[in-house]
């Protein structure tokens, strides 16, 4: 059984030449229980529109078999109404997307989860505040109205920040000064994107909201009784 993951550069794989830059599924396999494959489709600047223009979804749905799982999540670049090839208007194009997503896993006998954006680290006064608006909402009330689960990683991931602060939340994300990382020596400033300590944050909020719900993929993830046991004897010097 897989889970396919699609979305933004919030949630893309990422190689050692980008560390330590981490889309938030990448930690996700350490929720698994054994047997579970994860193949991550996320792509760097991809919206829904351009997801599916590029046949990046059609190729997610050639390997998509009966009983397999997809998350789905976008937004951050649905925004982008500055590009023709990448903006959605909220209410028309992007939930049609949305709802094409749905319909096609549904087809080939998948099951489709949907996550609103991660928030951005964008503080205005002290409190974060929200960048995505209607794209988010749209999205809880696609899936409200046609009993998609939506876990609001949006909502989740502001309520964090607010509660940590701006400061303490920045370890979130590419926010690093000069020559700390080799792939990065000029430093990064950067606010939308993760590092592993954020990925696995978000993670963690994704597994804890889906094991509230009803939804089947919460049967895949880790519980507490499953945990590995340590060898004491082996763990000697």
């Amino acid at each position: 059984m897989t889970i396919f993951t699609m979305g933004d550069s919030t949630m893309q794989f990422n190689n050692i030449y980008r560390y330590p830059q981490t889309g938030w599924p990448q930690m996700l396999p350490l929720f698994l229980k054994p047997g579970i494959n994860l193949e991550n489709f996320g792509k760097n600047g991809r919206s829904t529109k351009s997801f599916i223009d590029e046949g990046r979804f059609s190729a997610l749905l050639k390997k998509l078999n009966k009983g397999d799982f997809v998350i789905c999540s976008f937004g951050h670049n649905d925004e982008k109404i500055q590009d023709p090839n990448r903006y959605t208007r909220p209410n028309v194009e992007y939930v049609n997307n949305l709802a094409y997503f749905a319909d096609e896993v549904t087809k080939k006998g998948g099951h489709i989860v949907f996550t609103t954006p991660i928030c951005r680290h964008n503080f205005v006064n002290g409190v974060c505040v929200d960048t995505h608006h209607d794209y988010r909402y749209q999205m809880l009330d696609f899936c409200k109205k046609n009993n998609y689960t939506c876990i609001d990683l949006d909502g989740l991931t502001m309520d964090l920040y607010n509660k940590l602060g701006e400061k303490e939340s920045e370890k979130f994300h590419m926010i690093f000064e000069p020559n700390k990382f080799e792939n990065y020596l000029e430093g990064k400033d950067d606010h939308t994107h993760l590092v592993p300590e954020g990925a696995l944050m978000v993670s963690t909020l994704f597994v804890n909201a889906i094991k509230n719900t009803n939804d089947p993929l919460k049967d895949l993830m880790l519980e507490p009784e499953e945990q590995d046991e340590f060898d004491k004897y082996m763990l000697k010097d």
